[in-house]
């Protein structure tokens, strides 16, 4: 009869085990991966980001038109790019970023990575809205470990 009861009674909590650690969602695919946060110092441009402590984000798997352009129709679409982001990220706003783990770091030493901002508290992708929004083109340039092309 012992037995009996310490065999049932191991069933019921390996079965409560069961359930309560089954209940327990797991984070959703969609959930950002951030690695660290930042504080915006200033918007450079529409896909680049000076931070405190001197450092510049380069948004990875992005390219907008350049502000410096003889084109005006380019230039205009540059000041709009460069608005967008200003708009999401002030001065002051603190960012979240998924830095390239295959390459950190472009030519001029900017930091490429995935730049998060809180939208309503949740945090949403600067590189992705400048895609879907038109702002930007995507530009892959491996290795990355991003794929811009299934962000849209």
């Amino acid at each position: 009869m012992l037995v009996v009861c310490v065999i049932t009674i191991s069933v019921c909590v390996a079965f409560a085990f069961e359930r309560a650690t089954s209940s327990q969602s797991p984070q959703p695919q969609d959930q950002p991966r951030i690695e660290r946060t930042a504080t915006v110092s200033y918007v450079v441009d529409g896909d680049t980001i000076h931070l405190e402590g001197d450092e510049k984000v380069r948004l990875v798997g992005v390219n907008t038109p350049e502000l410096h352009s003889d084109n005006p129709n380019e230039r205009r679409r540059a000041y709009e790019a460069k608005e967008f982001v200003e708009n999401l990220c002030p001065t002051g706003t603190t960012i979240g970023l998924d830095v390239d783990d295959l390459e950190r770091e472009d030519k001029y030493g900017r930091t490429l990575a995935v730049v998060y901002v809180d939208v309503d508290g949740s945090w949403v992708s600067l590189n992705t809205e400048l895609l879907r929004r038109g702002y930007a083109e995507v530009l892959y340039i491996p290795p990355s470990e991003f794929n811009p092309y299934n962000w849209t």
